[in-house]
């Protein structure tokens, strides 16, 4: 039985890779590794919680604003249940969606461009779209062009992208002045043009399937539909079937105690949306098969921080598998739009064949379909924000008590657990969209998402299997929030040496200053 090791996956964020069995030209077992040790937790612990936030976003350079949010909501949590807060002030809710909705349609612009529209271009596939190709294509380039605009006006809020500096326990740290928010608003009508009107949506379809390309109805629409039909013809509404089992959280709250997309779960064709007491009590990690002691998995808020375990037998991965009551179940776009029964311009029915069908097509369609929300959602909440309103209430660390952070990010379902005594943290966990789509298999060998989602997949090619790497693109993996590397112990010397300005267009290494540095 041959057997295919890709190592590493390419073009997602972190260490990940993939080993199949193959059988006469099908996978009949996948294996998702996750290829560095974890350990944000344990750089918390003994920390006040209000440290949590600004450590936690640093898990990844990607979903940076996420963490911090969702570590806020964990911290927050603990300390309303303690009775030292009772909650945001109106306009930090607003700042906070704002900036999460920015986050969001930026991540999705990367997504779509910069990882999986390469599977589609003409450069990898001889798609015939020379507009995707990597680096050089025109699309490409825009779409770059429109990352970086958005990330210009989420600094304005934010302070910074990534890392920002703003999101603070209580609310905001940053004032929503006159002048901000029109600089948010000058980068946001540039990123709107490059995408398109929303009602552009059918025009652009036909114009796609016509071989036509009308700029004044978006450039960016144009390039996602081409890339969503060469997924089409490329058969991915039929390879990378999940079971169908979706989760949501909810994400943004609305000022009146719900969310706009609220929790919601879909299992064997059922919509559900369990309050968040019963989401909190179905979730538990499994490290059968992870490189962890037993206690380091259970229930989030009972189990140890992670201990690492890398002699432990059948083990095969640094990521755990979380489950709710014991089911695998997808996360991301895809599922938040099942959840609340959703399907833009029936792109999924008629695109995908079927709304709620778990493919390789419909993640990348309902990445598309959100994308237009988003940026329709950000314009409209611009006008509402106040300038120069309150924006924190205040905040004290001097409490004890147990929160749960609940939160979406782009890629999925997010939760941060916390537990503090004293002002103190003392046990603290992160469950992230990664472990729910791409974790190990549990103790029952039952396999993630991804792993299910290969096999029985047809490989006809074991040099280069693309449809298994366009699956395990289209969940949009950050191992960067899932997986972390433990330093050796010891020390050791590296030597910067930056280059002095025109030296490298001379073919000048030369440095201006180099420096010797000792770490830990």
């Amino acid at each position: 039985m041959p057997e295919i090791e890709i190592d590493p996956t390419t073009r997602i964020e972190g260490h990940h890779s993939t080993t199949l069995q193959v059988e006469d030209g099908v996978v009949t077992e996948a294996k998702s590794h996750m290829d560095m040790f974890r350990g944000m937790e344990m750089v918390v612990l003994d920390r006040p919680p209000s440290d949590a936030p600004v450590f936690t976003q640093r898990v990844c350079g990607v979903c940076f604003s996420v963490h911090r949010m969702c570590s806020l909501l964990a911290i927050e949590d603990a300390a309303r249940g303690a009775g030292t807060f009772e909650g945001v002030p109106e306009t930090a809710r607003q700042m906070r969606n704002l900036l999460e909705k920015m986050a969001n349609l930026w991540n999705h612009a990367v997504h779509m461009f910069a990882l999986v529209g390469p599977d589609y271009s003409d450069a990898v596939a001889d798609t015939g779209l020379e507009r995707i190709n990597p680096m050089e294509g025109e699309g490409y380039k825009r779409a770059l062009q429109a990352q970086r605009k958005l990330l210009q006006g989420f600094a304005e809020f934010g302070g910074k992208a990534p890392h920002p500096l703003t999101y603070a326990p209580g609310g905001m740290s940053a004032t929503p002045t006159a002048g901000k928010i029109e600089n948010i608003r000058d980068q946001v009508e540039f990123v709107s043009e490059w995408l398109g009107p929303t009602d552009a949506v059918p025009e652009v379809i036909e114009n796609v399937r016509n071989d036509e390309f009308d700029a004044s109805l978006g450039e960016g629409l144009h390039d996602i539909v081409s890339i969503l039909f060469a997924a089409k013809a490329a058969g991915a509404d039929d390879f990378g079937v999940g079971p169908g089992r979706y989760y949501c959280n909810g994400v943004y709250p609305d000022g009146k105690g719900g969310r706009e997309i609220p929790s919601g779960l879909y299992v064997d064709g059922e919509r559900s949306h369990p309050d968040k007491e019963a989401i909190t009590s179905a979730i538990t990690e499994s490290t059968a098969r992870s490189w962890y002691t037993d206690d380091s998995g259970g229930h989030p808020m009972e189990e140890s921080p992670p201990k690492p375990d890398p002699e432990k037998e059948d083990a095969y991965s640094w990521g755990k598998a979380p489950r709710y009551n014991g089911m695998n179940m997808e996360v991301g776009s895809l599922a938040r739009l099942i959840v609340t029964e959703q399907d833009p311009f029936d792109l999924r029915a008629t695109l995908g064949g079927d709304p709620t069908k778990s493919s390789t097509l419909n993640r990348l369609i309902a990445r598309a379909q959100e994308s237009v929300v988003l940026r329709d959602q950000i314009v409209d909440l611009l006008d509402d924000i106040e300038p120069d309103s309150t924006v924190n209430h205040g905040w004290t660390d001097d409490f004890s008590g147990e929160g749960v952070g609940l939160w979406e990010a782009s890629r999925g379902a997010l939760s941060h657990w916390v537990k503090i005594e004293d002002g103190t943290i003392t046990n603290y966990q992160i469950i992230t969209p990664t472990l729910w789509n791409l974790g190990p298999r549990d103790e029952n060998g039952t396999p993630s998402i991804f792993e299910g989602a290969v096999e029985g997949m047809e490989v006809t090619d074991y040099e280069n299997p693309i449809n298994v790497m366009r699956t395990v693109r289209s969940f949009d993996p950050c191992l960067a929030c899932s997986v972390h590397v433990e330093s050796p112990d010891g020390t050791y010397s590296e030597k910067v040496t930056p280059a002095s300005p025109g030296t490298a267009a001379k073919g000048n290494n030369t440095p201006f200053a180099g420096q010797e540095v000792d770490e830990p």
